[in-house]
């Protein structure tokens, strides 16, 4: 199974966001996945790529030529624009986790939502790790956005988890439900 990464790339970001997001990856690292995410090499970003990195896993990486030369990983896809980038993190993943990041992660959630709504995508798996509630006024926010009928049932469309552990137990869901449908193709 694909697991698309977004996060902050931000050094500045706290020691706290960037802590939670190391104990999610982690608590993910060993499970065989491959894992698609941005090339660079910074913020959480870096730390998650190392611990990826120090599992063995393998790592697809997306970005422009500059961030994909300071970069190691199994598989490089070069784009020439942010938003080319998050396109192929989401065509080249079965399921997507958000980490804490910045204005660049919380754009690419909703772009991914708002095209799942959009083209009632069934296949592909949004994840929101709202670890001490980091998610929470988004969250309240669509549910608002709902509520005066400005937008459709979000919620509908992308799995809130609130620890590492409920990440790792929805993701092998996730591969059990993709196996499961493999499996069932073959069989006719």
């Amino acid at each position: 199974m694909n697991v698309g990464i977004m996060c902050g790339s931000r050094d500045t970001a706290s020691m706290e966001s960037r802590l939670n997001n190391s104990r999610a990856v982690s608590e993910i690292a060993d499970m065989g996945y491959t894992f698609v995410m941005g090339a660079g090499e910074t913020g959480s970003m870096r730390d998650v790529k190392e611990i990826l990195r120090e599992n063995g896993n393998m790592l697809i990486t997306v970005g422009n030529s500059l961030e994909l030369d300071r970069t190691t990983a199994d598989v490089k896809v070069e784009v020439s624009s942010t938003f080319e980038r998050a396109e192929k993190i989401y065509e080249n993943s079965d399921v997507i986790i958000f980490l804490d990041g910045g204005t660049g992660t919380l754009s690419e959630f909703c772009s991914f939502l708002n095209n799942k709504i959009e083209t009632d995508d069934k296949k592909k798996e949004l994840v929101l790790v709202n670890v001490d509630g980091v998610y929470d006024k988004i969250i309240d926010d669509l549910r608002r956005r709902y509520k005066e009928g400005l937008a459709s049932k979000g919620e509908y469309y992308f799995k809130e988890v609130k620890s590492p552990l409920e990440l790792k137990e929805h993701l092998e869901k996730v591969e059990n439900k993709l196996n499961n449908v493999e499996e069932r193709s073959r069989v006719r």
